[in-house]
């Protein structure tokens, strides 16, 4: 999967159907840690927006934060 982090945070929420903020609350609890531009804004790659609808699709199956980090932590 491509590691180039192209996706600005609007964007990659966009294509996570989620909000910005959840966006920032998920790397807040470190489930994905977008690159950072000399700017520090985030970017996102395609993997990490494979990794985001993981995260959506374990927290709309009843899963909390703290379980969806053990869970990709056990998946590497």
């Amino acid at each position: 999967m491509d590691d180039r982090a192209v996706y600005i945070i609007s964007v990659a929420a966009e294509l996570a159907g989620v909000h910005p903020q959840t966006l920032r609350n998920y790397e807040r609890e470190g489930l994905v840690r977008p690159k950072r531009t000399s700017g520090n804004t985030r970017r996102y790659s395609p993997r990490d927006i494979a990794r985001l609808h993981v995260i959506q699709q374990l927290t709309q199956d009843g899963v909390s934060l703290a379980g969806v980090k053990l869970i990709m932590e056990m998946e590497g």
